[in-house]
């Protein structure tokens, strides 16, 4: 039984959850809508196999951002999500390949699928699979903060239980680099556990010269305090950055900037002063050389 709706009624959620599916195991996505349109063709979880022609019923849910499936802003089908994307052209054929001639079940529980489906998420991605007799795959299950409550609930990360993590800034700490950069929530279990909601801190901005103005830092900002915090910002952060901050953007380009400017003259004036210090060798090893021929003329 497969239930997808754009928009949801929080009350009748719960108690569809806690009532009519308290002894069943189910799997929920809770979809914040990033790629794609708000509609039911983007809705989670999506079919991959249906028994009427596949002779097994399986659904996926994902959880993160897949940017080499996501449709170009210009594309006829832009208004399709990344992962609608990645089912159709990817996990579908796959699926519908692996299970001939074997069961669901085996297909599910074989290192092989995990591999094969794993190979096209990001590091912060995570897939989760369920079919009709409640038998379930998920796919890099830790990868984006991904937890198992003490019911015994399979959640795929933690940020959706902050109840400011979908508000506007101050952020606070290395919110770019956390688990926070992606969006959605995946959950397979038995009963829905207790929310626990956590808040984010709050970092006073600062500013410092660059050369001939005065520029607030992107990583003072977002408290990045060692450089490969700021230089190995993942793709995932970098693309909500842009979309969600683009006046940080800015500010991160500038600063980038500046350091690749700082760096090359450090580097030119350190290439200059090997040169002259090459120079000085050769004219010293010339004058030793003219010495010694000096010596054993006389």
């Amino acid at each position: 039984m497969t239930y997808r709706q754009v928009e949801t009624n929080v009350d009748e959620l719960y108690e569809y959850l806690h009532d009519d599916l308290k002894d069943s195991k189910f799997m929920l996505h809770l979809r914040f809508t990033t790629a794609g349109d708000t509609v039911l063709r983007n809705a989670h979880p999506f079919p991959i196999l249906e028994k009427s022609k596949d002779g097994a019923d399986l659904r996926m849910a994902h959880n993160g951002t897949l940017n080499q499936y996501k449709p170009a802003y210009n594309a006829p089908n832009k208004w399709e999500s990344d992962t609608r994307v990645f089912t159709r052209e990817y996990v579908r054929p796959l699926f519908k390949r692996l299970v001939l001639g074997r069961t669901l079940e085996e297909v599910l529980s074989d290192e092989f699928t995990d591999t094969l489906v794993d190979s096209q998420l990001t590091a912060a991605s995570v897939a989760t699979f369920i079919d009709g007799s409640g038998n379930t795959l998920l796919v890099n299950a830790k990868g984006n903060g991904g937890f198992v409550d003490e019911d015994g609930t399979y959640y795929s990360n933690k940020y959706s239980f902050d109840v400011d993590h979908r508000k506007p800034p101050v952020y606070g700490g290395n919110y770019w680099q956390g688990q926070q950069q992606q969006r959605g929530t995946n959950l397979v279990g038995k009963t829905q556990g207790t929310t626990g909601v956590t808040t984010s801190g709050t970092k006073t901005s600062t500013t410092e010269d660059f050369t001939d103005c005065n520029v607030e830092k992107f990583s003072d900002k977002y408290d990045l305090g060692m450089k490969d915090d700021l230089y190995l910002l993942s793709d995932e952060a970098i693309e909500l950055l842009i979309d969600e901050e683009p006046e940080d953007a800015a500010l991160l380009v500038k600063e980038l900037l500046f350091k690749l400017y700082e760096a090359e003259n450090k580097l030119e004036k350190a290439t200059k002063a090997v040169a002259r210090k090459s120079q000085l060798i050769k004219e010293l090893e010339q004058n030793n050389l003219e010495i010694a021929r000096h010596d054993e003329a006389a």
